[in-house]
């Protein structure tokens, strides 16, 4: 038989003591399902929140869920299939003033990431820098009616004196089958958001941007406008305070990280998991161009300018008050955001 003195014991119960502790709190874990509206580099503070641990590091298991637009995330929230979602503010607010409550707790990426883009061979054609009188007779790809595709490339129609009929629409479900669809030549242009227009300028495709936001070109409307945050039904959010801080301050700490230049490398590698089938470089590309984007506060500002977007598009006749959708009570949060 063997003999422990005092000291081994103590150690070997410090050490099982230590293990328990362990598993008793990967086991309390708190487990919760976040959609993102869309597989989309809008939602990389939610994706690298995952992929680096932040989430586990305040106690949550969180399983990400991507889906094909609003039309299809926010039911899955209304329905409980999913607690949070990062999505378009602009379909919240449409779906608040519907009267269903839900609220936002964080700005996920602030400036609209998205660019309308041309078929080289349109652009060719038009030989000089294009402008939107030379859309005339064109066919623009967008995602959906009343989607931000569609009312971006509305807004632009507007701001330069066009209307729809000057133009052809054409909704298509999914990037993929609009990258098809330009390769065709089905349709002569389309609005993308990242990492699509750059895989699309720096791929086969060869497409020309015509009007990025992110390079602060467009309407100003489309600059800090808060368009994708996090958000939940409220009374889930009122009912589960203590996870929705948790959640919130990880992906503030995602954010941290991924607005430091430094970690650009370390950044792209993490979002290759989420993105394996887009290459290393161009993913790169895509998510430096956008380093500045992701910040965590929402503005009075921001939620005016989905307001206008709505409104101007005739998505809808009155505006939404900026306290009936934002919960300013993770504010403090997000100024850690500004800490080093």
């Amino acid at each position: 038989m063997t003999v422990f003195s005092k000291t081994q014991f103590s150690r070997r119960s410090s050490v099982l003591l230590g293990a328990l502790l362990f598993a008793a709190g990967v086991g309390a874990q708190t487990k919760l399902t976040i959609g993102s509206s869309v597989h989309s580099l809008f939602s990389l503070p939610l994706y690298i929140a995952d992929s680096k641990g932040l989430f586990k590091e305040q106690g949550l298991n969180v399983q990400i869920v991507n889906f094909q637009g609003g039309a299809t995330a926010t039911p899955a929230l209304l329905g409980g299939s999913t607690e949070l979602q990062s999505a378009g503010t602009e379909n919240m607010l449409k779906v608040v003033q519907q009267g269903q409550p839900i609220v936002s707790v964080m700005s996920v990426q602030s400036t609209l990431n998205g660019a309308l883009m041309l078929r080289k061979e349109f652009a060719a054609k038009i030989g000089k820098k294009p402008t939107m009188a030379d859309l005339k007779g064109a066919r623009i790809g967008t995602l959906a009616r009343g989607g931000m595709s569609d009312m971006a490339v509305r807004y632009l129609l507007a701001e330069n004196g066009l209307t729809e009929r000057d133009v052809t629409l054409v909704p298509i479900s999914g990037y993929d089958k609009h990258g098809a669809a330009l390769t065709a030549g089905e349709i002569d242009g389309s609005f993308g958001v990242e990492p699509v227009q750059t895989f699309w300028a720096e791929g086969n495709l060869k497409a020309v941007s015509m009007v990025d936001m992110l390079k602060g070109e467009g309407p100003a409307v489309f600059q800090d406008m808060n368009w994708i945050t996090l958000q939940g039904k409220k009374d889930w959010v009122d009912k589960n305070r203590a996870v929705v801080t948790k959640v919130v301050r990880a992906m503030v700490q995602a954010q941290k990280f991924i607005a430091n230049p430094a970690n650009l490398d370390q950044v792209t590698d993490l979002a290759m998991k989420t993105f394996p089938n887009v290459p290393r470089p161009i993913l790169l590309m895509s998510i430096k161009n956008q380093l500045h984007t992701y910040a965590p506060t929402i503005t009075e500002s921001g939620i005016k300018k989905n307001n206008d977007l709505l409104i101007m598009t005739g998505n809808m006749k009155t505006p939404v008050k900026f306290s009936q959708v934002v919960d300013m009570s993770y504010a403090p949060i997000w100024d850690e955001y500004k800490t080093k």
